[in-house]
């Protein structure tokens, strides 16, 4: 059990290192940050004290290592839109996300251990059935889509 463990938080440790190298590597590769952060029609002057500022003059090693180095003292830097620090509006934000996060478990509780006991029950019946049409449209709809049209039909 230890060693299932372990092995766990080491692939979940792999994967936060590949997934914040990969972010980093598309962000610099979609364009210079310094052009989002500069108002627009900035001089040349003023990008570059903004690449100097942010370490944006950097290699991109040195800068990511300066990324990490930071994110493991626990500073996540300053948001380019809200000119705050992003550990700021984390916590500012976290008390709404860990609400969202409980209704929608509650949601989920509520609707589909009922669900799942009806389908065990009534094997082959009609709300079996509806059970395993519905678990084949979510297995081929990408989660993250799924989301984006829910809130648009429940934001509106």
């Amino acid at each position: 059990m230890h060693q299932f463990i372990i092995q766990r938080t080491l692939y979940s440790l792999v994967t936060l290192v590949i997934l914040s190298m990969t972010i980093f590597a598309i962000v610099r590769l979609t364009g210079d940050p310094a052009l989002l952060m500069a108002e627009p029609g900035a001089r040349p002057e003023d990008l570059e004290r903004i690449r100097t500022q942010w370490g944006l003059d950097r290699p991109w090693p040195v800068q990511y290592l300066s990324f990490m180095q930071n994110v493991f003292q626990g500073e996540l830097g300053k948001s380019f839109n809200y000119r705050l620090p992003v550990s700021e509006l984390y916590f500012q934000r976290l008390p709404n996300s860990l609400e969202l996060a409980l209704v929608a478990t509650l949601i989920s509780l509520l609707i589909g251990v009922p669900a799942g006991l009806i389908s065990a029950v009534r094997v082959n019946g009609w709300w079996d059935n509806l059970g395993k049409i519905i678990a084949l449209l979510g297995l081929s709809i990408p989660g993250f889509w799924l989301g984006l049209v829910l809130i648009l039909v429940f934001s509106v």
